[in-house]
């Protein structure tokens, strides 16, 4: 169960500091340069969904280390989340869990019935840990494979 104050989230026995934004912050930007194109070689990191997506930050001792994004779709009904990134060193700390359940919360806030993803086909198993389930085939997205995956709310 997620408890929300102010911008701490309770997340089981963790505490985090995770801040929603309507325009895309700079340090989100710069983790998903960091993750998307200097480690995994993807070119087109920032798009025009940017502009009118709700953007999260995780701060850990006070710095952005994990982000994520979400759009509405089908009036509402349903949000896309995306551009999930947590900083190399920060990995292994349930971080990247902690910001997607709580763009989850957020999506059910906003009145949400689904959450999709678009999933790197080699962080499935994490999307399944939070729920989620795979439809469709994969495609390949910049040479990367894919595979869409949803979660009812």
């Amino acid at each position: 169960m997620i408890k929300f104050t102010n911008n701490i989230y309770l997340i089981g026995d963790t505490m985090s500091d995770i801040r929603f934004f309507d325009a895309l912050p700079e340090e989100a930007k710069n983790i998903r340069i960091t993750v998307f194109v200097d480690e995994q070689g993807f070119e087109n990191e920032i798009d025009e969904i940017d502009n009118s997506a709700v953007h999260a930050l995780l701060f850990k001792d006070g710095k952005a280390v994990a982000t994520a994004r979400m759009f509405e779709k089908d009036n509402g009904k349903s949000f896309y989340l995306g551009r999930i990134a947590v900083l190399k060193e920060y990995r292994g700390l349930k971080l990247g869990s902690e910001i997607v359940n709580a763009m989850i919360e957020k999506a059910k806030a906003l009145g949400a019935e689904k959450c999709e993803i678009s999933a790197q086909c080699r962080a499935m198993g994490f999307y399944q840990k939070l729920g989620f389930k795979e439809f469709g085939e994969t495609y390949l997205d910049e040479y990367c494979p894919h595979i869409h995956m949803e979660k009812d709310l």
